[in-house]
């Protein structure tokens, strides 16, 4: 299976350091976006330790244990993840209560493996159209679902940047992990909620249409998309990597 990949992050226009991390590998089919908090120094590097802890466990087990399940490789390496920053801020009375939202893809045999955990998304896309893979671990995602508001009335909540689940805020989380065969012609993007936060559905599709289907560099995608939130207010740190699947 061959991939095109491209990614970025960028401070935002109201933040005064950026506490996204991402990293992509396009060889070993692997990326991880994760979006810190916890204060300067806390958001910074829970974020940034959780990218790294997943991409050494990720490669480590995939060379350790070839047999094993992809799903497993991906839920595995966001738990030592969660260990390696809980563990950190405990020593640290500087970093206590830091944590990070985390989406990891991974493309393996054929499908997309997907370690999700707080409000960070995955979308897939074609050409027109758009899809929400994962389901935000946030306040305002459970009032939705209970009806207490409306899905018009999300983005107007003033809950709508709590999460129910971090990355290293407590010593134990649980991950969802969202498996799916791939085909040619589908894009996938990770990003932050500065991203999905500032630019509606409608607009993400018009931009990946625009400049996601034609060339090998999918870097003007990423930019553009950046470029769309900070236009939009820039509210939030912003990351994006986009991955498309070729024939």
């Amino acid at each position: 299976m061959k991939i095109v990949a491209a990614g970025s992050t960028n401070i935002g226009r109201k933040r005064k350091v950026n506490q996204d991390s991402y990293r992509i590998e396009p060889e070993s089919q692997l990326f991880v976006v994760a979006d810190g908090m916890g204060g300067h120094a806390g958001g910074e590097t829970a974020s940034r330790l959780t990218v790294e802890t997943v991409m050494q466990s990720m490669l480590s087990d995939k060379l350790g244990s070839l047999s094993m399940d992809p799903a497993d490789l991906v839920m595995g390496a966001v738990h030592r993840a969660n260990t390696a920053v809980y563990s950190t801020a405990e020593k640290n009375h500087e970093l206590a209560g830091m944590g990070t939202t985390v989406v990891t893809m991974y493309f393996a045999g054929g499908k997309i493996y997907v370690g999700h955990v707080g409000d960070s998304r995955v979308y897939m896309a074609k050409r027109g159209q758009l899809w929400q893979v994962t389901k935000d671990h946030s306040l305002v995602n459970e009032k939705l679902k209970a009806g207490v508001i409306t899905r018009d009335q999300l983005k107007r909540d003033k809950s709508r940047n709590v999460i129910t689940r971090s990355v290293g805020f407590e010593s134990s989380v649980l991950v969802d992990v969202y498996q799916k065969e791939v085909h040619p012609g589908e894009l996938y993007l990770a990003c932050s909620d500065g991203l999905s936060g500032m630019v509606d559905d409608a607009e993400l599709i018009h931009v990946i249409d625009e400049l996601g289907w034609d060339g090998d560099d999918l870097q003007p995608l990423v930019e553009n998309l950046i470029e769309r939130a900070n236009a939009h207010g820039g509210d939030d740190n912003v990351t994006a990597v986009v991955v498309r699947v070729e024939k």
